[in-house]
C-alpha cells in the first residue's frame, strides 16, 4: 500500500525532498485567496477528443464518457464547497485541460470510475477539505501533454506548461491506481494520498516521462529538465 502523508515538498532546480511548512502555508495562502473568486464548478467543457456528455447542474457536474480515452478542454475548473464532480469513464481514462488563466481550486469533491488527469498551467489545489476519489489513476499537473500521444496510449511526455505548484493539502485516493503530482517550480503534500494497488509519485521538473511499468519507477525528469 502506498500512503504519503506529510509537510512534503519536491521543487527545482536541484533541490533535494525536504519537510517545510511555512513554505506550504504561504503557497497555499495565495492559492486560496486566487481560489475565492473561482467557480463553484468547472465551467467552459467541451470533449475535443473521444466522446461523452458533460451535465451541469446547480452543485454538480457530472461526465459521461462513451470513449475509452476521451480529452476535455475546460476554460476553468475549480470545486467549490460541497459542489461534487464526477467522472463515469468507466475503466477509461479523461484528460482535462484548463485554458483559462486561473488556477484549480478543488475544495469539494471529484470522483471517478477511472483515470482522471487534471492540467492546469496555472497550478492545481486541493483545499483541506477537498477530496479526490478515483477508480483509476489521478494525475494533476502544470505541465502540458499532447493530447494526440493520450489518445494513442503509450508513455507520456510532460512539458511546456505554467508555472503553478501543485499543491495538496486535502485527501487524494487511488482506489485502483496510481497519484502523480507534476510541476515544473513545485510540488506539495501536506495532506493524505493514498493509492493501496499503485504508487505515488511526486516530481518537479522542465520535461517529464509518464510510463506503466508495473512493480517498478513510472515517473522519470527526463535529462538535462533539472528537476526532483
Amino acid at each position: 500500500m502506498q500512503r504519503l502523508a506529510s509537510y512534503s515538498c519536491i521543487r527545482t532546480p536541484n533541490q533535494r525532498y525536504f519537510l517545510m511548512r511555512p513554505f506550504v502555508l504561504a503557497i497555499a495562502s495565495a492559492y486560496a485567496i486566487a481560489g475565492n473568486g473561482a467557480p463553484p464548478l468547472p465551467s467552459g467543457g467541451q470533449f475535443v477528443a473521444g466522446s461523452g456528455v458533460i451535465t451541469t447542474g446547480s452543485q454538480s457536474v457530472t461526465i459521461n464518457q462513451t470513449s475509452p480515452r476521451g480529452v476535455v478542454d475546460w476554460r476553468s475548473f475549480s470545486i467549490g464547497s460541497s459542489r461534487t464532480v464526477t467522472f463515469d469513464n468507466g475503466s477509461g481514462a479523461t484528460v482535462n485541460r484548463v485554458t483559462g488563466g486561473d488556477p484549480s481550486t478543488i475544495l469539494g469533491q471529484l470522483h471517478a470510475s477511472g483515470s482522471v488527469y487534471l492540467i492546469n498551467p496555472q497550478g492545481v489545489l486541493v483545499a483541506p477539505n477537498g477530496v479526490i476519489a478515483t477508480g483509476g489513476r489521478f494525475v494533476a499537473s502544470a505541465l502540458n501533454v499532447d493530447p494526440n500521444a493520450f489518445m494513442q496510449g503509450g508513455p507520456l511526455t510532460f512539458s511546456g506548461g505554467g508555472d503553478g505548484a501543485v499543491i495538496n493539502l486535502g485527501k487524494i485516493g487511488s482506489s485502483g491506481g496510481d497519484v502523480f503530482l507534476v510541476s515544473r517550480k513545485a510540488v506539495i503534500n501536506a495532506g493524505s494520498i493514498d493509492a493501496p494497488k499503485g504508487t505515488v509519485e511526486l516530481v518537479a521538473g522542465n520535461q517529464v516521462l509518464l510510463q506503466d511499468a508495473a512493480g517498478g519507477q513510472q515517473v522519470f525528469v527526463q535529462a538535462g529538465s533539472g528537476g526532483t
